[in-house]
């Protein structure tokens, strides 16, 4: 899980977080990232690989029941979002290109506080990408791009703080895309070279004309398949969990404890006092 934070949106200081973990062990609460309602929009009557497709779907179910989350699959985006606090687009072929429409709908989900994954592919897909690039620009993220040419990147460095909860240091893209620059984002992987990435994220604020969303997008359809038979499939499996984490943790609301616990809770602050004064002695 990632370090919570206050109601403002900046981080926590290390000594509340301390308490606020020790409060909740206490109350016998499990730290885990916050649940709700998600939609993953497959693409799966139109997809140029139908098997990949049933993979990733499959794959992210279990990943997002697993920490709570209550998922409906779509083929194609529904007309309305409302009831959904994450959007997680793994369409790739070219004819799924985002359209203006799609744009704008996507950017009032951002606007209301929403939380998305866009998927893309490397350079043999670009239409996709490209509207995904635009799309980018429209949220107020900056210019990504351009694809970097001939790219079908392997090997790239997972970056903070997507290098948890789930411990990733690199994974072995099997035929990445690649992007010169994040603009306004954070890589989310970037290549052993250092130039460019295939992985982009905007937390809440990052965005100038959606700050109360949260955006992740990664030029790879492969890793999120979940196949034990590939290439360094388990690193990609955590980075598929931690921007599950990064997503759930940006948008979804805190749960607070029941006042029959805040006795408990309060204990847990103190035993983590103590355990700071213990340690600076």
């Amino acid at each position: 899980m990632l370090a919570p934070t206050s109601n403002n949106g900046g981080p926590m200081t290390k000594l509340v977080r301390e308490f606020v973990y020790a409060g909740l062990l206490v109350v016998g609460v499990a730290v885990a990232a916050q649940a709700g309602p998600i939609i993953i929009v497959s693409g799966s009557s139109g997809t140029s690989e139908p098997g990949t497709t049933s993979d990733i779907v499959a794959n992210l179910t279990t990943l997002h029941e697993a920490v709570g989350n209550t998922v409906t699959v779509s083929s194609d985006i529904p007309a309305d979002l409302a009831g959904f606090t994450q959007v997680w687009d793994i369409r790739f072929s070219d004819v799924f290109a985002l359209t203006l429409a799609d744009q704008a709908q996507y950017l009032t989900f951002l606007q209301d506080g929403g939380g998305m994954f866009l998927m893309g592919e490397n350079s043999g897909f670009m239409q996709r990408n490209t509207s995904i690039f635009d799309f980018v620009a429209l949220a107020g993220g900056g210019v990504l791009g351009p694809s970097l040419v001939g790219d079908c990147d392997g090997l790239q460095n997972v970056q903070s703080p997507f290098t948890g909860p789930n411990p990733v240091t690199d994974v072995d893209f099997a035929c990445s895309g690649v992007i010169a620059d994040n603009g306004t984002g954070e890589w989310i992987t970037v290549r052993s070279n250092l130039t460019g990435g295939s992985g982009v994220a905007w937390g809440v604020g990052d965005l100038a004309n959606a700050p109360a969303g949260a955006l992740t997008m990664v030029l790879d359809v492969n890793f999120m398949q979940n196949q034990p038979f590939a290439q360094d499939w388990e690193d990609m499996q955590d980075l598929t969990k931690n921007l599950i984490s990064f997503v759930g943790e940006e948008v979804e609301p805190t749960a607070v404890p029941e006042p029959t616990s805040m006795l408990l809770f309060g204990t847990g602050i103190a035993v983590a006092a103590a355990r700071r004064r213990k340690s600076s002695k």
